[in-house]
């Protein structure tokens, strides 16, 4: 909208715009009235309505790929619990299995299971020294086996 002239501050009686069509805005001869509703061609309505369709469609297919994530996401998310669900079930029972070796390598349930069976604790307790495996060890001196003389008897055949 445009200003009113600035005048004597006198009130200004409107003329009708059919009897003076351009001179409604204050006497001015050469403007043109504005338009606030364009007019009814058909190619302008018309690609505003396939540029609105064409924007209400990217927006359903940014929401449909969006759906599709947030269900994507939320099928992982029922795996992975299934599978820490199991991994949960998988390390109690490792749990339990690690305590069971713990009880039977227990020493005192070997002496006592090994009185049970009437073995006897030894006199002497002989221990092995301590060989390094960097170290060679020398050639083992080997005998070979005595040969035991086999005598047999034939008799001639006739």
């Amino acid at each position: 909208m445009v200003p009113p002239p600035a005048g004597n501050g006198a009130a200004r009686t409107l003329v009708s715009s059919s009897a003076h069509p351009r001179q409604d805005r204050g006497g001015e001869a050469g403007r043109l009235p504005l338009k606030v509703v364009p007019d009814g061609r058909a190619g302008a309505v018309g690609g505003g309505r396939v540029l609105s369709l064409l924007s209400v469609a990217v927006i359903v297919c940014a929401l449909m790929v969006v759906v599709v994530g947030h269900a994507l996401l939320a099928n992982g998310q029922v795996r992975m619990a299934s599978i820490q669900k199991q991994l949960a079930a998988e390390q109690a029972n490792d749990r339990q299995i690690e305590l069971s070796v713990q009880t039977l390598e227990m020493p005192s349930r070997i002496v006592s299971a090994a009185l049970a069976q009437h073995m006897v604790h030894p006199t002497q307790v002989v221990e092995l020294p301590f060989v390094a495996l960097t170290t060679p060890l020398p050639t083992p001196k080997v005998t070979p086996a005595p040969v035991v003389a086999t005598t047999s008897t034939t008799t001639p055949s006739t």
